[in-house]
């Protein structure tokens, strides 16, 4: 995946819920009860990645670290983890 790149969510992890919040920015581990949703990226939508985060911690050596990409899609811009996420076409 990079920027431009059209992604969708993973059908797998489609349950009771048909979206998945977009963060305002990227978890840093300390400050992630902080961030605020800017929309919701359903799983029928197809988006386009903006740009991508490596998100060390450098906080707990235990927790795992994470990639992170901003889209934009129907229900707005924001921030999902790239776990979530598969390429379209």
């Amino acid at each position: 995946m990079k920027p431009g790149s059209q992604v969708r969510l993973i059908p797998e992890l489609e349950g009771n819920d048909c979206s998945l919040p977009l963060w305002d920015d990227t978890p840093d581990f300390t400050s992630i009860y902080r961030k605020n949703h800017t929309g919701r990226f359903r799983y029928t939508e197809v988006g386009v990645i903006l740009e991508q985060r490596y998100i060390l911690n450098d906080v707990h050596d235990s927790l795992p670290t994470s990639f992170w990409v901003k889209v934009l899609c129907p229900g707005g811009i924001g921030w999902l983890k790239r776990c979530d996420l598969e390429l379209v076409g």
